[in-house]
């Protein structure tokens, strides 16, 4: 009976840490798409980002502050990545839309079991100003995301082709 009463016990403990697992996947995925739509989502095309003063510039890049590691926040904010969405809405005198995000998971290493590797694909819509669509560029890339002791977080994010390589295409 208590050998029974321990594989029991031991059962239990391994569906749960189970969907413990699946949980986190789950909510990496979630953070992911809830960045891609803050950041590539552009309903004001109207905004310069010459006539922005630095502490403004600063200001809007620091809103996805929180949703990376601090190393990878500084690295992507030192290009300016974060400014390129409105830089290009601005140009093209567009708004940007985000549609069929998609997230594919990578293999991974089995000692790296705190960090998920995603593939993710997304059509960004671009529309004028009378409301036509004026194009559809498909974007592919690459995101991990990590475990932190500040919750998940993105620790490397890169996109194959990035609104500025479309804007001077």
């Amino acid at each position: 009976m208590r050998k029974l009463f321990v594989l029991l016990c031991c059962s239990i403990s391994i569906l749960f840490l189970i969907s413990a697992c699946e949980s986190k996947e789950d909510t990496s995925v979630e953070i992911g798409e809830e960045f891609l739509k803050e950041f590539y989502n552009v309903e004001d095309s109207n905004v310069d980002l010459e006539e922005m003063n630095e502490e403004q510039l600063i200001d809007h890049q620091n809103k996805f502050s929180t949703y990376f590691t601090e190393k990878e926040f500084k690295d992507l904010a030192d290009k300016r990545f974060f400014l390129i969405p409105q830089e290009v809405a601005s140009k093209k005198d567009n708004t940007i839309s985000l549609e069929n995000i998609k997230f594919e998971k990578n293999e991974q290493d089995q000692s790296e079991s705190e960090s998920y590797d995603y593939n993710h694909s997304f059509t960004l819509v671009f529309t004028d100003s009378e409301g036509n669509e004026a194009d559809k560029v498909k974007i592919k890339g690459e995101m991990t995301i990590l475990d932190t002791e500040d919750g998940l977080k993105i620790d490397r994010y890169y996109d194959g082709e990035t609104l500025r390589d479309i804007l001077y295409r």
